[in-house]
């Protein structure tokens, strides 16, 4: 998406720039909660062979049945690993399009960023993020490649989000749109930049945020918003990654929208799954927009002040 965004000018510097990543890789199948309680490295390596073998889609039967999105979207996020590793491969055997099956692995995976309880240690909104933006890479992925060796991706994904289900418990509460629905016809955007200037105020902005998507306004205004709020912070690489996945899963979902059953909700997942972590992560010192703007005015030839 980089050499997309910035022309294949720049695929040298960029694509170097993956060396240290790939020369020092961990591995998960050596981790050991991925092998204790439950084995999974081995129903996932005897998985990998069974659709090498059977042509994973290419050469499958595609199956007449209605796929059911709601209820492997109930699965992934189970605590049933084994069962939703044997649903993925019967999906991709069965004909389901691997960037299809991706995408209802990232909305899985916003569940968990948007059911994710502020009583968890603060650092594991990180785990939650990390599984959330992964799952959107493989999607994106999967819309621009049909290579097989990729589908592997999508049962990582999965289990990811498997292995992230301690952090739903206590699941959060629903947030809580009803405080703010009287009002919203006629609210500013304003009004969440104003909760986000308070501390911790996660659960008041998805209320507030879900309001704002049921009151049937431009949802325009509310993505700049959410824009807006990240880049007064003094935000990090992860908050950036949150919003842009956010907002491009949204995009493929708003694009469904009228001939998939889960659209709505999708998008509203995302934004609420954003509006949650950009809360969790305010206010900051807020002193990088301050550097940007004596840097533009020493662009422009301005004088910082004057002397006496």
């Amino acid at each position: 998406m980089t050499l997309e965004a910035i022309g294949p000018h720049a695929a040298e510097s960029i694509l170097a720039s993956l060396t240290p990543l790939l020369r020092n890789p961990s591995r998960s199948e050596e981790q050991h909660h991925w092998q204790s309680p439950v084995d999974l490295v081995t129903p996932l390596k005897q998985t990998f062979e069974r659709l090498q073998r059977q042509g994973a889609s290419t050469q499958a039967e595609v199956s007449t049945t209605p796929f059911d999105e709601e209820g492997f979207l109930e699965q992934l996020l189970d605590d049933k690993p084994l069962v939703t590793i044997q649903q993925l491969a019967d999906a991709l055997l069965s004909g389901i399009e691997p960037d299809r099956l991706a995408r209802l692995i990232t909305l899985a995976a916003a569940e968990r960023v948007a059911r994710f309880h502020t009583q968890n240690d603060f650092g594991d909104w990180l785990a939650v993020l990390h599984t959330f933006t992964y799952a959107h890479a493989v999607h994106e992925r999967l819309l621009r490649s049909k290579e097989p060796l990729l589908y592997r991706a999508l049962f990582y994904g999965a289990i990811a989000i498997y292995h992230d289900r301690f952090l739903n418990v206590p699941r959060a509460p629903k947030p809580k749109k009803e405080e703010y629905a009287a009002s919203m016809a006629a609210a500013s955007t304003e009004e969440l930049l104003s909760l986000l200037d308070r501390r911790q105020q996660v659960e008041e902005a998805a209320g507030w945020v879900a309001a704002y998507l049921d009151s049937g306004r431009d949802h325009a205004a509310l993505l700049n918003t959410l824009g807006h709020s990240l880049l007064r912070e003094d935000a990090e690489f992860h908050s950036f990654q949150m919003y842009e996945a956010a907002v491009a899963e949204y995009d493929h979902w708003q694009s469904l929208k009228g001939t998939e059953a889960l659209a709505d909700r999708a998008a509203h997942t995302m934004l609420i799954a954003c509006a949650r972590y950009l809360a969790a992560h305010a206010p900051t010192a807020r002193e990088l927009p301050h550097t940007a703007r004596i840097a533009w005015r020493l662009h422009r030839g301005e004088r910082l002040f004057e002397s006496e």
